[in-house]
């Protein structure tokens, strides 16, 4: 295929020919002439030249990445059998845009030449990378060969996680304790409760030597089992609530949040408005998926906020609402029918990201309400509202 050169040197022959033709001018033919012969030439060269002899090894790392973190793509040139190769360009796409050039010297056969580049992770959600593909263009630039040497990958850029504490969980909470968790919430804690008799099939390590030797039986030590609660962390994704800066703000809140509560050891599950729900999340694995449906959410035009929470929270000890500028007769009804529920322990929380700089303070609130004003840090704005 020709290059943009060549294509403009062709076209150029084509603006002599016709002066030529009209104006009979030998030395505008010749010129014309040339410039085609030159052109087929070039074309000669890179058909004849065949595809180069190089193996491509392309490795992303990492293939999830959070918002501002470093994410590489490697790539590794091996030369073939054959000759050594001209030098060529590797070009690999990122989205459809043009993506990264990077230029080979010539590798002879055996020969690694190895090369890098930086992923964009400003912005969260999805990358396609590729499919990457070899240039080989003629000594003149006039044309090119290329041909596919990688497919394509995708790469997840997820939010941003701030190191928050997690919201308190409320007195009395754990209404599903006991009942299928995470695998960690399996082990036994380390904080003595209280001593009782050996039963068999008890561990012998946890004989309590002290207390059998007074007894003289033996008697077991029991420990109290770890904490483990189940935290719904709810994103409102109504386009009329928050701007599309705001809205990042608040989904970088909702992973902070979660992940507060992984690290924990609580049980997550995030929804949203838009009635995306993770279920309950018990493994690494699914907590990356739940850290993937945040980085790929987007506003809404319509969304119903209210009717989800109250098809969501009744199995949650906590539940955390981060919406936009909701106003407080919505947070009063998220207040009122969590606390019909949950009694007087609602353990609600709801995070507000407002368009104004001063906070409000609606009336009558049965719950814990953070308004977070522009240009204040989310972290200690948090920090400060669950103290």
């Amino acid at each position: 295929m020709l290059t943009r050169a060549g294509a403009l040197l062709l076209a150029t022959a084509a603006a002599l020919a016709a002066p030529a033709w009209l104006l009979g001018l030998v030395e505008l033919w010749v010129l014309a002439g040339a410039a085609v012969l030159v052109v087929g030439l070039a074309l000669a060269w890179t058909w004849l030249r065949g595809e180069p002899a190089i193996e491509i090894r392309r490795v992303v790392h990492p293939t999830r990445v959070h918002v501002g973190r470093t994410a590489r793509v490697e790539v590794t040139a091996t030369g073939g059998a054959r000759r050594a190769t001209p030098v060529v360009t590797l070009v690999d796409p990122i989205d459809g845009r043009r993506g990264a050039r990077l230029r080979l010297a010539p590798i002879g056969s055996g020969e690694v030449r190895r090369a890098a580049y930086r992923l964009p992770t400003r912005t969260r959600g999805e990358l396609h990378i590729g499919p990457m593909s070899v240039e080989v263009d003629d000594p003149l630039g006039l044309a090119r060969r290329t041909a596919t040497v990688a497919e394509r990958v995708r790469v997840v850029v997820l939010p941003h996680v701030e190191p928050i504490p997690s919201a308190p969980a409320p007195t009395g909470s754990q209404p599903l304790a006991g009942h299928a968790g995470r695998p960690a919430a399996g082990r036994a804690g380390d904080e003595f409760h209280s001593l009782r008799p050996y039963v068999v099939g008890d561990d012998i390590r946890r004989v309590h030597w002290p207390s059998t030797a007074s007894a003289g039986d033996l008697v077991v030590r029991q420990d109290e089992e770890p904490r483990q609660g189940r935290v719904t962390v709810a994103l409102d994704v109504e386009q009329s609530r928050a701007a599309a800066a705001t809205f990042e703000a608040m989904v970088s809140a909702a992973a902070s949040v979660a992940a507060a509560h992984w690290r924990r050891g609580d049980i997550v599950r995030l929804v949203t408005s838009a009635n995306e729900d993770t279920g309950w999340v018990t493994g690494q694995a699914a907590f990356d998926g739940l850290l993937e449906l945040l980085a790929l959410v987007h506003r809404t035009g319509r969304s119903d906020l209210d009717r989800v929470l109250s098809t969501t929270d009744a199995g949650s000890d906590t539940l955390v609402v981060v919406g936009g500028d909701l106003p407080d007769e919505v947070v009063a009804s998220i207040g009122r029918r969590r606390a019909r529920r949950h009694g007087h322990r609602a353990g609600l929380t709801t995070v507000r990201f407002l368009d104004r700089p001063v906070p409000r303070t609606g009336p009558g609130r049965t719950a814990r309400v953070i308004d977070v004003v522009p240009g204040a840090s989310f972290p200690a704005t948090w920090a400060a509202g669950v103290a």
